[in-house]
């Protein structure tokens, strides 16, 4: 084998070199023959020429050591390939059209795959991610994964199971700069994280068991973003001190830039202990009254399975949940701790994938069908042009060329154009990702994910020109070595075509299909996105600005964190253009809020979740910054203050909850942990959609903010102006830092800006699905318009007998367009039906319609018909106006 190897690899690389040898050899074995001839007697010339007709022709004998070696197909392929390149050079027109359909269709398919890799497929890049597992809890497909520090104790202590047990917590870093604060967002962690995850290093080190314990100067690792973004990835940074939150840190290393941490789509910048955590909040650690975002993560040993380790895991938290101090967890809902679960970390926090995967399926099956109606595009003009080539089929066959060559030669045709097409749609790819991502990025947190080709993106791009290659190329290759060679050897072959059904006619009543399963689906989104849009949120929207000031971890007291703030806003209402100004701790629309628990009297309910309530301290101006309509009552005053009788403002739905049929105002309600706090109700607001547009308006109590239980220690300032918000956001700036630097600008947007970043996975569905239908239609068009005009020109010598007979020209259009009508029709009918089935799992993304809604799926079918017709009119008058006379002449 080693061998035949080497021969195979000489012939390939030297083969000036082995044609000469193996013509040597030939020529040795013909010459060793001739002198075995003459001895016999033979003159030298009849030896030689008695030894050639034995041996036969050179050519022959070299042919078939070629195909022993097995080289003969390679010359074969490579002769298929340029001769296929030879004839996509003759038609320029023709190779241009099908390349950039299939580099539409393969583009859109990488760049949707590009996203499900980063999202869904993609591991965590640390040492055997495999054997991660999270440790969670409860029933369903959706356990939580949040736990606190005593729990995280206990299951460190678990032996025998886990190599190493570890924890981490969002959170976010106060970076302090030559311009002032920077929010840096970051993890809290345990002291065993690198280690037990086996995160890659770029430079330096990871924490260690030590970084548990407090020090004087506490240590944090960054992430190659953050040392490239601040110190230019000098090498240099180690030991480097930085200030966080108003601490001394020392760099001890740089994580590599592939690690991300364990939930994707983000990217924390700084690593710091717990420990360090701890020195601001001692009772963190041995805290039973909270329950937080905090994650445990854990290494399985070798040889360990998720289901052998699990039964110790559920012991340990049956047994912390019994215990009297951690009783109060399981209370409020008991089915969310009835279990201990292990989830699989291999790929990371399961939250993106839950909220991206369903819509990423739905637009891959959509860019799919469009790949498929591109498809189905090429076969056409292959079909097109084979008929064109039946005489070169003929007369090949007619000289010894078998189908399955002939078959072979016409694949290679459609699978070089399926790897151009491929090679064309990495570059639209690119694009395309590049113009998705910016869609992530209006979210108020970007999703940061590596969207950038890999060796799996590659390799299913070429697998897709692949499969397409193969699928559109093997219908035209069957079709045209089926050709009966008397006529069309005669060049006859054209008078003789059918006018029923072809092959051609039913690619276009598919692709008219498809396009309508693409269309539906598309309308549905994109009216969703209307919907939501268009909702009356409860409040006016227009000209306001959003600025989110943040003095957690700053220079600035508690104490007097909201007075500042509020010098903030006397600051800003002073600016040219603001007609009104406020503060809030929660603005419409935005997922960050605060629910409590209340003490309804004589309440039909006692459960806690149908007592709670969503609360938001405001400053007396919020109702008339956001236009939100007093319906009865009062709102706030300057004179509610923190020693004045502690009032609240409630909406709709808290009035028709806590009153009924009754007048609300003068009322008293309480929260829990402070009942005998009595807070009177002054006033009633209509409701506004807090979290987003889909939930209905919450419970809400508005409270002035000197009366907030804790002074808040971020407010968001709400400006409404007379102009563009955009061009007041240096005043802004300037004001807020004119009032105090230490003060951080943490979000700024405006109103519109926040609306769509609740929305971007409907924007991003709208958008696409838009995108690909209108993708979608563009092909289905052109390929009805193609395969009549087609049609037309193959039966130009009819049409013009059947005009020199007198046919009516108006007869002609008409039948023409019957044609392209009945096509439409047909592939209407199929398309809807497909369309129905095809919309049951759009359910969870529709809002103001039904998947089947009748008005959309009416919409699309007439206007893909009225396209349809415009497709084949062109066609169709080209027909009606021939010339007879010349139309006979031409054939």
């Amino acid at each position: 084998m080693w061998s035949r190897l080497r021969s195979l690899a000489g012939m390939l690389f030297r083969r000036d070199r082995f044609e000469s040898e193996m013509r040597d050899e030939v020529r040795f074995h013909i010459e060793a023959r001739a002198e075995d001839l003459a001895r016999t007697g033979l003159s030298p010339a009849d030896a030689m020429r008695q030894a050639r007709i034995e041996f036969g022709t050179v050519d022959a004998i070299k042919d078939d050591c070629r195909q022993s070696r097995g080289v003969r197909w390679l010359d074969e392929i490579g002769n298929d390939l340029r001769y296929a390149l030879r004839l996509m050079a003759k038609t320029p027109g023709f190779t241009a059209a099908a390349i950039l359909s299939l580099a539409l269709g393969i583009g859109a398919n990488t760049a949707i795959f590009s996203l499900m890799d980063a999202v869904i497929l993609r591991t965590v890049p640390v040492t055997s991610p495999q054997d991660l597992v999270f440790f969670a809890h409860g029933k369903g497909e959706r356990p939580g994964v949040s736990s606190n520090y005593p729990l995280f104790e206990r299951y460190r202590a678990i032996d025998g199971v886990f190599s190493g047990v570890t924890a981490f917590s969002p959170t976010a870093f106060k970076f302090t700069t030559n311009d002032g604060l920077e929010n840096v967002t970051g993890l809290w962690v345990n002291g065993t994280f690198h280690g037990v995850l086996g995160v890659p290093m770029a430079i330096g080190r990871g924490f260690s068991a030590e970084s548990d314990q407090p020090t004087d100067t506490p240590t944090a690792v960054v992430s190659d973003a953050f040392w490239l973004r601040r110190f230019g990835r000098d090498p240099s940074v180690l030991d480097r001190i930085i200030t966080l939150d108003g601490r001394a840190i020392a760099i001890v290393g740089v994580t590599a830039p592939e690690f991300t941490g364990l939930i994707p789509g983000t990217n924390p910048d700084v690593t710091m202990p717990i420990a360090v955590r701890a020195i601001t909040r001692p009772d963190y650690l041995q805290d039973h009254g909270t329950w937080t975002d905090l994650t445990i993560v854990g290494r399985l040993k070798p040889g360990v399975t998720p289901s052998a380790a699990l039964a110790p895991v559920d012991v340990v938290l049956q047994q912390y949940m019994s215990e009297e101090e951690n009783s109060w967890i399981k209370k409020g809902n008991p089915d969310a701790f009835a279990n201990a679960v292990l989830v699989p970390a291999a790929h990371g926090s399961g939250v993106l994938r839950r909220q991206y995967e369903t819509a990423l399926n739905v637009l891959m099956g959509m860019v799919a069908i469009v790949l498929l109606i591109a498809s189905v595009n090429v076969a056409n003009l292959l079909l097109v042009r084979s008929a064109a080539r039946s005489k070169e089929v003929a007369i090949r066959m007619c000289v010894g060329g078998g189908r399955a060559r002939l078959i072979r030669q016409f694949l290679t045709e459609s699978l070089l154009l399926a790897t151009l097409g491929g090679a064309l749609a990495i570059v639209f790819a690119q694009w395309g990702t590049a113009a998705i991502m910016s869609l992530f990025n209006a979210a108020e947190t970007p999703l940061l994910i590596d969207v950038s080709p890999n060796t799996r993106v590659l390799m299913f791009t070429a697998g897709a020109s692949l499969v397409t290659g193969v699928a559109f190329g093997l219908f035209p290759a069957f079709a045209s070595t089926r050709v009966d060679l008397t006529p069309a050897l005669k060049d006859v072959a054209s008078t003789r075509l059918s006018r029923r059904w072809s092959l051609s006619h039913g690619l276009v009543a598919s692709q008219v299909a498809l396009s309508i399963v693409v269309l539906v689906v598309a309308s549905l989104l994109v009216r969703t996105l209307y919907n939501l849009k268009s909702l009356d949120a409860g409040f006016a929207g227009g000209n306001l600005l959003l600025v989110t000031l943040d003095t957690y971890a700053t220079p600035i007291p508690e104490a007097s964190r909201v007075a500042t703030l509020q010098a903030v806003l006397e600051r800003v209402k002073t600016l040219p253009g603001v007609q009104n100004a406020s503060l809030s701790r929660s603005t419409p629309i935005h997922t960050s809020g605060n629910a409590r628990a209340l003490v309804v009297v004589n309440a039909a309910s006692e459960k806690i979740e149908d007592n709670a309530a969503f609360t938001n301290p405001v400053s007396p101006e919020y109702f008339d910054t956001l236009g939100i309509r007093l319906i009865r009552g009062r709102v706030f005053t300057d004179l509610d203050t923190g020693d004045s009788q502690h009032v609240a403002v409630v909406n709709e739905t808290m009035a028709k909850f806590w009153a009924a049929d009754r007048d609300p105002i003068g009322m008293t309600l309480a929260f829990r942990g402070d009942p005998k706090d009595l807070i009177t109700i002054v006033g009633v607001v209509q409701d506004t959609h807090q979290m987003n547009l889909r939930e209905a308006p919450p419970r809400t109590v508005y409270s002035p903010i000197p009366q907030a239980e804790e002074p808040p220690s971020g407010l968001t300032l709400e400006v409404r102006t007379a102009q563009e918000p955009a061009a007041i956001v240096a005043a802004v700036r300037e004001a807020v830092r004119g009032v105090n630097r230490s003060i951080v600008l943490r979000y700024v947007r405006t109103i519109d800006q926040q609306i769509n970043a609740s929305l971007v996975r409907e924007r991003v569905l709208a958008t696409l699905s838009g995108g690909f239908a209108l993708l979608a239609l563009v092909l289905c068009a052109i390929g009805l318009y193609g395969v009549m005009s087609y049609t037309v020109t193959r039966r130009s010598r009819e049409i013009g007998i059947r005009m020199a007979l007198g046919a009516a020209r108006s007869r002609v259009l008409a039948q023409v367009m019957s044609q392209t009508f009945l096509i439409a029709i047909v592939g209407t009918v199929i398309g809807v039906v497909a369309a129905f089935a095809a919309t049951s799992t759009l359910a969870t993304f529709l809002f103001g319609l039904t998947a089947r809604d009748p008005l959309t799926v009416a919409g699309v079918a007439a206007a893909l018909l009225v396209v349809s017709l415009g497709a084949g009119l062109l066609p169709a008058r080209r027909a009606a106006t021939l010339d007879p006379v010349q139309a006979i002449k031409a054939e």
